[in-house]
């Protein structure tokens, strides 16, 4: 790789991993990067290690023993997934924010590919294309589950409106009005932290571009590719919008009251559908347990039927 003609970071790319007791994860991670650039800027990666016994320590310093990355490790001992993208960014250096998760594996060219995109579009936020990699290939749930897990934009190269999740996007901070903090911490437990931020910047005249050669693989774990995972997560992804608007207060009510009908609407279509499959033992059945799932998320969205999945609540990992 050049020596990088920039010797500051106004122009540098930071590449962020959160993680949560994933040796294995942050290891796939990791090695994932090996080789990885973006041009002539300088790169590094900043680790946040949210496990309050800090297991992921003894990894990355065996691993930045031969990168030709740098590599910054910051112990975030308060569990919750804000808290450990937050603390990322207290000590990231970069005008550009590449995100990937403890549970990723970023193909070759994958950091270069969104940056140049990024620059291309002159866009905030860039996406590239998450596969899911599930955990049995026989299942034949898997046809009907992966594209949950994945995170894929049905466009060309260019402009979207749509955000994906954090894991694989890119943020230039020189065009993001962001937030303080940027992912908000009431999300620690419940997820969601993304959309809001995503929202936020959207809002405020973000332009969203999609990189569809900057391609990663999202190793989907055994303990995720249930239905009752997916049940949960689901309801909780449906919640998001009527929670946006209920963070707006009175100004938000119309907004709460449209989510609501349409949640109930939905639940009208998709839920005997879900009943009808599940009851013939038909696969397709957890696709309409999803969109079932999201339904309701929409009208029960107050605290009580928040779903915590993340910080004190979570088994592995900060991401969906």
């Amino acid at each position: 790789m050049s020596k990088p003609v920039e010797q500051n970071w106004s122009e540098g790319v930071s590449v962020v991993i959160p993680t949560y007791k994933r040796p294995d994860g942050i290891r796939t991670a990791l090695k994932s990067l090996i080789g990885q650039h973006a041009g002539d800027r300088l790169v590094e990666i900043v680790v946040a290690d949210n496990d309050p016994l800090a297991s992921a320590k003894a990894i990355v310093s065996e691993y930045s023993k031969n990168s030709d990355i740098e590599v910054i490790y910051k112990h975030v001992p308060e569990p919750g997934v804000s808290n450990a993208r937050n603390g990322a960014l207290d000590v990231a250096r970069g005008r550009f924010i590449a995100f990937l998760d403890d549970d990723m594996d970023a193909l070759p060219g994958w950091l270069d590919e969104l940056v140049k995109a990024s620059l291309k579009y002159k866009a905030a936020i860039t996406f590239g294309p998450a596969i899911a990699v599930m955990p049995n290939k026989d299942d034949p749930l898997n046809p009907y589950m992966a594209p949950f897990f994945s995170r894929i934009a049905d466009a060309p190269e260019g402009y979207i409106t749509k955000c994906l999740g954090t894991g694989g996007c890119l943020l230039d901070l020189s065009l993001c009005e962001m937030p303080s903090p940027a992912f908000n911490p009431i999300h620690n437990e419940t997820g969601g932290e993304d959309d809001a931020l995503f929202h936020h910047l959207q809002q405020r005249g973000a332009k969203v571009a999609w990189a569809i050669k900057a391609e990663s693989y999202e190793i989907v774990p055994a303990s995720r590719a249930t239905a009752m995972y997916m049940w949960k997560r689901n309801f909780a992804f449906g919640q998001g919008p009527t929670q946006t608007e209920a963070d707006k207060g009175l100004a938000g009510l119309p907004g709460i009251l449209k989510w609501m009908i349409i949640g109930v609407m939905q639940f009208g279509v998709y839920g005997p559908i879900f009943a009808v499959l599940k009851a013939m033992k038909h696969p397709k059945h957890i696709h309409y347990q999803n969109r079932t799932a999201q339904a309701l998320g929409k009208f029960f969205w107050w605290s009580s039927f928040k779903q915590k999945l993340y910080g004190t609540n979570a088994t592995t990992g900060v991401n969906v």
